[in-house]
């Protein structure tokens, strides 16, 4: 006989998000059970809430650590011996952010949701549209959710050892399948993300606009990502071009409008970022990561890194709006990163929030990552004009200045406009989980973190190991998940 299991799926403390003027707040679900849940239209609200509630677990400690600290964006900092081996290159299976659960966690909540959201319709209570737009952001979770963990995890080729577990039907009963082995990443791409954004284009309501939910811009914005990600440039460019087309999104100008876009995060300029507010979602890990007003960051900007001393030189208005440059000068570290944080109108200066009470949304997707993922993607079609010409757009709207084309061979190559691009994006996605991922794509990680690993090491007088091993891009994978799962291999060159 078959045993229900019973699945949290709401953390404790209950989550609310604000769309539009109206502020949904529900009541945690402790348990759901296929014969006591999927009835009413608030279950349906409730589940669907849990998507992103669910998001919030996987990103409040690790969103930093997957998408920055070990890029050159980023240096150790405090005392803790975590960001020090992230930062080194020094992960191993204990490190916490090697762990998937939270990522698995999500697919289980997503894939509840594209199982029995339809009995709730069955009965009557949503109409079509509705059931079609939480399915829409069901599907786009669990593509988002497969997305990270590919890039994290995975070898990026058909090789079945090194990519993830595959589960596209929640797992409920004791008698299911619970061990199931790593799926190569093209079949992740090819059957699980790709299928399950083009369904979720298919049933989105374009008329559902908040920037604090999964809406059609979003999920275009993540295509274009995967897209990009798997060289596809033909594709990437197209659905660049389709979210131009839905002509909501535009690059504010205004410096205290460029602020909103991380505050508020419902200017012309968002197109998705995660909601947050500590009374009743807890705190967001990312005031520990970089910086609150009570404590030291564990990441501090790395000054030694040819970007920064490039940015501390330039009028670009948003060096003051990223970090305090008024206490760190150009000679010292900074140390608080207040990108994230209000502006007080009294002081001109971001409040910085306790650990405790930092409610900083994370920014997914925005229309300047849209521009200059257009820009890398013309670039390598080989429309150099529109790659440059977005690349002026941003950094006329920072007063950056324009363009110096002798510190980049005075773009001769398609690889010359290619750095440009990764350079604007490096300064505007500054520690909005982007440059990691960009110096693996391209192909940069070695080449760029091995002589900065280097130095810290020598800094620490450690052994100058540097980072040198092609096979510890990827994470290792976490003590807990082999225990748990005897089917899984820990990643190359990395211990149990």
């Amino acid at each position: 006989m078959k045993k229900v299991i019973i699945f949290s799926l709401i953390i404790s403390t209950g989550f609310s998000v604000t769309s539009c003027n109206k502020k949904l707040d529900q009541q945690p679900i402790v348990s759901i059970i296929d014969t006591a849940y999927w009835k009413t239209r608030d279950d349906a609200k409730a589940a669907n809430i849990s998507l992103y509630a669910g998001l919030q677990n996987v990103f409040s400690n690790t969103f930093t650590e997957w998408g920055d600290a070990r890029s050159d964006n980023l240096s150790y900092g405090g005392t803790g011996e975590n960001q020090v081996n992230i930062s080194l290159n020094g992960l191993d299976a204990v490190t916490a952010s090697a762990d998937w659960g939270g990522i698995y966690n999500e697919i289980l909540r997503a894939n509840l949701n594209i199982k029995y959201m339809p009995k709730i319709f069955n009965n009557r209570q949503i109409s079509q549209s509705e059931l079609n737009h939480y399915l829409a952001q069901a599907y786009t979770a669990r593509a988002f959710m497969y997305f990270w963990a590919v890039r994290l995890w995975a070898t990026q080729d058909s090789k079945d050892k090194y990519g993830v577990p595959v589960r596209l039907s929640p797992y409920e009963t004791l008698d299911s399948n619970q061990y199931i082995k790593r799926t190569n990443s093209k079949y992740v791409f090819d059957s699980v993300i790709l299928p399950d954004l083009k369904k979720a284009l298919t049933l989105v309501d374009p008329s559902q606009k908040s920037t604090l939910f999964i809406n059609q811009g979003a999920i275009l914005s993540l295509l274009t990502e995967v897209y990009l990600w798997n060289k596809d440039y033909t594709n990437a460019l197209a659905t660049t071009n389709q979210i131009v087309a839905l002509n909501r999104y535009s690059i504010v100008q205004d410096p205290s409008l460029y602020k909103d876009v991380f505050i508020s995060a419902t200017t012309t300029e968002n197109i998705w970022s995660l909601d947050w507010h500590f009374a009743t979602d807890g705190r967001n890990g990312l005031g520990t990561k970089l910086g609150s007003n009570g404590n030291t960051s564990n990441y501090y900007i790395d000054t030694s890194t040819a970007w920064y001393k490039k940015w501390i030189i330039s009028p670009d208005t948003r060096r003051y709006l990223t970090y305090d440059t008024s206490i760190y000068n150009r000679t010292s570290q900074p140390k608080q990163i207040w990108k994230f944080y209000p502006i007080d109108i009294n002081t001109g200066k971001p409040v910085i929030p306790t650990r405790i009470q930092c409610e900083a949304k994370l920014p997914f997707f925005r229309y300047a990552d849209i521009l200059l993922m257009q820009a890398e993607a013309a670039n390598a079609l080989g429309d150099t004009a529109t790659a440059l010409a977005n690349v002026r757009t941003i950094r006329n709207r920072s007063s950056a200045g324009s363009i110096n084309a002798s510190a980049y061979n005075n773009l001769a190559t398609p690889n010359d406009v290619l750095n440009v691009i990764l350079d604007e994006r490096q300064i505007e996605l500054y520690c909005e989980g982007k440059r990691w991922f960009d110096l693996v794509r391209n192909g940069l990680v070695i080449s760029i973190m091995d002589p900065l690993v280097k130095s810290r090491q020598n800094t620490l007088s450690l052994s100058p190991t540097g980072f040198s091993d092609y096979h510890k891009i990827l994470w290792p994978v976490s003590r807990a998940v082999l225990i748990a799962n005897t089917l899984i291999d820990q990643n190359e060159n990395y211990a149990r």
